[in-house]
């Protein structure tokens, strides 16, 4: 697979793990399935590239051009790399653990959570890989949007606070 098809591959398995997510929401051992599956084809997808970066080659993704020189683009590089790596491998330990977490306290709005920490990968994946500023800013602020539930996920005042102080 080229490069160019893991940058995407990278972009787009975990948002298509949260409409899956979301999907399998009224069967709790599906929709954790899910999770931990994507999580897993999400690393893979990202490990994948690496061969690459360490040979000096830097795959590239441009979605859409607006004007000459400004774009929606991808490349990755040594840092983010490192970045996305990290990003993807922890999303694995922390599917493990929220799982036992959630379902030991009988939390509220599992498949929220599990759905917004996936789209929140998926900005996550878009920062490490950004090409520009714009790229960066974009997913940057994707990546707050998609985390303000997780932010506000005990639905209690506190929570409502962190979330106000959060945006």
């Amino acid at each position: 697979m080229s490069g160019e098809h893991l940058i995407a591959a990278a972009l787009l398995v975990p948002a298509a793990g949260a409409v899956l997510i979301a999907g399998a929401g009224r069967w709790p051992n599906v929709r954790e399935a899910v999770t931990i599956a994507t999580s897993a084809v999400l690393f893979a997808a990202v490990l994948a590239l690496l061969p690459g970066v360490l040979d000096g080659a830097r795959a590239q993704l441009v979605l859409l051009e607006m004007l000459p020189g400004i774009a929606i683009g991808f490349r990755i590089e040594p840092l983010g790399m490192l970045f996305a790596l990290v990003a993807s491998g922890l999303w694995i330990v922390n599917s493990v653990y929220s799982i036992g977490y959630m379902r030991s306290n009988k939390e509220s709005r599992q498949t929220r959570f599990y759905t917004c920490f996936a789209l929140a990968l998926s900005a996550t994946m878009g920062v490490a890989m950004a090409s520009n500023l714009l790229t960066l800013f974009l997913f940057y602020e994707m990546l707050t949007l998609s985390t303000w539930p997780l932010v506000t996920h005990h639905g209690d005042d506190k929570a409502r606070a962190g979330g106000r102080v959060y945006l």
